[in-house]
């Protein structure tokens, strides 16, 4: 019978656990540690990731809250504008009465002449001068002279005329006796100077 020997039995199961240890080695799969801990760590990552969604949307319902108050804030404001341009309104407004002012000027002078009414002894053509609507002269610019009586006649009723033009300020005069023909022009010359002038 042989005789046991403790150092050669501790060196064959050192030498036994170490074999044991690299089969083990050997055979271990060729997943990575970091992979497999990504994996281990992934239901975390897809349960915050679920989570997630909720308390975006609460801090979106929490975000949102506190934009309605500002806007609500802010109208007032915007109202507040509409009153600064209502008060501009008046400024404006003010300027108003100053064009009366420029309406007031004094009223223009112009003359106009009639066209030449023909009579049985002559033509007859009447020139007016108007400040503003009124007339403020009148004259005859033609009237029948051609014979001595016409020059008589016309001498005596063309300053008449004349004279009852600024006096009614229309063509609605009275006729000058001795001188029908010439005091027929003479109204129907002047009533075309009024209606060139528009009075």
């Amino acid at each position: 019978m042989r005789k046991k020997h403790p150092f050669r039995h501790a060196l064959l199961a050192t030498a036994g656990a170490v074999s044991g240890i690299v089969l083990l080695l050997a055979l271990k799969p060729t997943t990575d540690p970091a992979l497999a801990r990504a994996d281990a760590s992934a239901p975390t990552l897809t349960a915050r990731a679920s989570a997630s969604p909720s308390a975006s949307a609460h801090s979106a319902s929490a975000s949102a809250s506190p934009s309605k108050t500002p806007a609500k804030k802010r109208t007032p404001s915007s109202s507040a504008r509409p009153s600064h341009t209502a008060s501009a309104a008046p400024t404006r407004t003010s300027s108003a009465p100053s064009a009366p002012k420029t309406t007031s000027a004094a009223p223009t002078t112009r003359t106009v002449t009639g066209t030449t009414a023909q009579t049985k002894y002559g033509p007859v053509q009447v020139r007016i001068t108007l400040t503003g609507g009124r007339i403020t002269a009148a004259s005859a610019v033609q009237y029948p002279d051609e014979t001595a009586r016409s020059k008589d006649i016309n001498a005596t009723a063309v300053p008449q005329l004349n004279q009852e033009t600024l006096q009614a300020q229309s063509a609605r005069i009275d006729t000058v006796s001795g001188a029908t023909y010439t005091s027929a022009g003479y109204k129907q010359s002047l009533q075309s100077a009024l209606d060139k002038a528009g009075v």
